[in-house]
Order: structure tokens, then C-alpha cells, then sequence
């Protein structure tokens, strides 16, 4: 009897062994990928992506793309991506937005699937429906032609908390135009509510919304206000810029703010 408990017991250690879901599996391949333990990284890879993380196929087949860490591989990179876009199209349609981003890019590059700039297009806007905002954002510049298009889905992905978004609807309201010259009435209070915004969600932008009130072009020239933006962009690119260093972008950029105004 003894036995038969303890042999059932190992069946059940074991079946449950076996019953990581793809995330763990996901997770713990991420964890030795960090650690540049490689080989187990990709049986992990391999393990996640058998259990249809779309995730796990794609960045599988990107380490057989590049070669850098496992031989280069491309006959099996390509059947990877395949798999990667089935398993993201049937997540997509569960409303998993960051598989139908997957989905575009994928119709997009022509990785795993035949390119096809149009289907792509339909999985970006399905998306963004679903709240992804990178994939509104670039819809809306792919579209930029159409102005009423451009401005309903760049407001969207500001909506989404994408400052560049917000900074790309606000720079075209303040100009009139957008990047493709599609005309709209120039709105200066609605422009730069926007970069107001982008300004909130990212930092960096503060900059952008001083160097407005200093150029005193669009809006009276008010050098407090323009400096307590320019302050609050340098804090930003401060937390990025520990210790002084000319190849850093963000000591650069500080640089570059505090030649525009007076500062100790």
C-alpha cells in the first residue's frame, strides 16, 4: 500500500513538473538570458514558445535571425515567425493588443508571412482600438495625408498617455500643418494643451513647451515660465546623467537647455 501511495506520489510531483505555463516559462528563459546562461535561455524559449506564447516564438526567432548567441539560422528563424504571427493572430482576436501590434509588424517586415502593407495597416488600427498606443501613433503618421485620420488617432495615442502623441498634435495644431504638409486651422490654446500634456507624461518635453514661451512666437514671451520648464526638462535628464559624460545624450541635452537660458 505504502508503495502504491509513494508511486502515485511521484507520478503527481512529476505531471506537476510539467504544468509550467508559457509566462513561467517566459519569465524564467528572460531570467537566464540576463544572466548570459544562453543555452538554457533557449530550451526555455523553445519550451514557452511549444506552448503558443507568441512572445517566446518571436524572440526565438529573433536569436536564430541574428546569430549572436546560437548558430544563424534563418529556414528555422522564418518557421518561428510563422509561428509567432498564428499564435498572435488568435490572440489578437482574444483582444490582446500587443499580439495584433505583433500582427502588423510581422505582415509589415514580411517575417514568417508574406508582406502586406494592408493587412498590416488593419491589425495597427485593431490595436489601438484595443488601447496600444504606439501602434495609434504610427497609424496616424502612416495616414498623415488625411488630416481628420492624422488628428483622430494621434489624439488617441495622447490619450494612451503616448507623449510623443501629444507632441506631434500639438506641434501641428501650433503650425497648421503636419510632417506630410495636410492643412489644418492653426489653434494655439488647443496646441499647447497638448504639449502641456506631453510635457506631464514625459519630462523631456518641457523643454519643447519652454522653448515656446521664450520664443514669444505663438504665445506672449514669458522667460519665468519658459525657465520653469527648461528646469524641469534638465531634472529630467538628470536622473540619466549621474556622472558627466559627453556621449551621453542626456548630459548633451542639458547642455544644450542651459545654453538657451541663464542658469547656476
Amino acid at each position: 500500500m505504502y508503495k502504491k501511495f509513494f508511486t502515485l506520489f511521484l507520478i503527481i510531483t512529476v505531471l506537476a513538473g510539467c504544468s509550467k505555463t508559457a509566462e513561467e516559462y517566459l519569465s524564467e528563459a528572460k531570467q537566464s538570458y540576463d544572466r548570459k546562461d544562453y543555452n538554457n535561455a533557449v530550451a526555455l524559449y523553445e519550451k514557452a514558445c511549444n506552448k503558443e506564447s507568441y512572445s517566446a516564438c518571436k524572440i526565438l526567432a529573433d536569436i536564430y535571425s541574428k546569430g549572436e548567441i546560437i548558430k544563424k539560422d534563418n529556414s528555422t528563424s522564418q518557421k518561428l515567425y510563422g509561428k509567432a504571427l498564428e499564435y498572435a493572430k488568435i490572440s489578437c482576436e482574444n483582444k490582446d493588443k500587443k499580439a495584433c501590434k505583433l500582427t502588423a509588424a510581422l505582415y509589415e517586415t514580411g517575417l514568417g508571412v508574406e508582406k502586406n502593407l494592408d493587412i498590416s495597416d488593419e491589425y495597427n488600427v485593431k490595436a489601438c482600438k484595443l488601447g496600444e498606443a504606439y501602434s495609434c501613433y504610427y497609424i496616424a503618421r502612416l495616414k498623415a495625408d488625411d488630416m481628420e485620420f492624422f488628428l483622430k488617432y494621434m489624439d488617441k495615442a495622447c490619450s494612451l498617455q503616448l507623449a510623443d502623441g501629444c507632441l506631434t498634435a500639438g506641434n501641428t495644431y501650433l503650425t497648421g500643418f503636419n510632417e506630410n504638409m495636410a492643412i489644418v486651422p492653426k489653434n494655439i490654446d488647443t496646441g499647447l494643451d497638448y504639449i502641456n500634456q506631453a510635457c506631464i507624461i514625459n519630462n523631456q518635453y518641457c523643454a519643447n513647451l519652454a522653448d515656446i514661451y521664450i520664443s514669444g512666437e505663438d504665445v506672449f514671451q514669458n522667460y519665468n515660465q519658459a525657465v520653469k520648464y527648461y528646469e524641469t526638462a534638465i531634472n529630467y535628464y538628470k536622473s540619466l546623467c549621474d556622472k558627466y559624460d559627453e556621449n551621453n545624450n542626456a548630459c548633451r541635452n542639458i547642455d544644450i537647455i542651459k545654453a538657451k537660458f541663464s542658469v547656476n
